[in-house]
């Protein structure tokens, strides 16, 4: 898989949510940044989920209007879906 704008997007959003999870704050934030180990685990790891989310999509029961699709355009619609979530768009 392609490291591509909008994967890299989301590769870094979930990065994200490693560094700084539910109810937690800045010192969570600090602790990761300031631990190589654990910015390269994540990085390992969110990489590996992305790939498999994307997998996922591509491989869904038909009618898949992704099944086609490249990894930037699924990572692209992930993303706008993560946006309109956190905006509260339904």
């Amino acid at each position: 898989m392609s490291l591509g704008p909008n994967v890299k997007k989301l590769i870094a959003h979930k990065m994200s949510l490693d560094a700084i999870p539910k109810g937690g704050g800045i010192k969570n934030g600090i602790d990761f940044l300031t631990n190589r180990k654990r910015i390269t685990q994540s990085f390992r790891e969110s990489n590996e989920w992305v790939e498999k989310v994307i997998a996922i999509i591509k491989n869904a029961n038909e009618p898949n209007p992704w099944k086609n699709a490249d990894s930037e355009a699924i990572a692209s619609e992930l993303l706008c879906r993560i946006d309109e979530k956190k905006k509260g768009i339904k």
